[in-house]
């Protein structure tokens, strides 16, 4: 499991994005909220089959989602190491 607490800073296509996650209480998924500078807010989780989804209005382009979800998957890989 992740810790409760991830800043990143991502390049997407020469646009500069910072941010955090953090993981919210949710009974039934690995849930995180997203939030990005100079944008709102979201969620993002892990479902029981592994596979990401992320809240209906995200609104971010699709490149910064993913680099948010590459880096929760691997800060959670990581921390399942040790």
């Amino acid at each position: 499991m992740l810790s409760s607490y991830l800043n990143f800073h991502l390049n997407v296509q020469g646009k500069p994005v910072s941010g955090f996650c953090m993981r919210i209480q949710d009974d039934f998924h690995e849930t995180y909220a997203v939030i990005l500078d100079g944008y709102h807010s979201f969620c993002v989780w892990l479902d029981a089959n592994s596979t990401w989804h992320s809240s209906r209005y995200t609104g971010v382009e699709p490149g910064i989602l993913d680099q948010i979800i590459n880096k929760l998957s691997s800060s959670k890989s990581a921390e399942n190491l040790v």
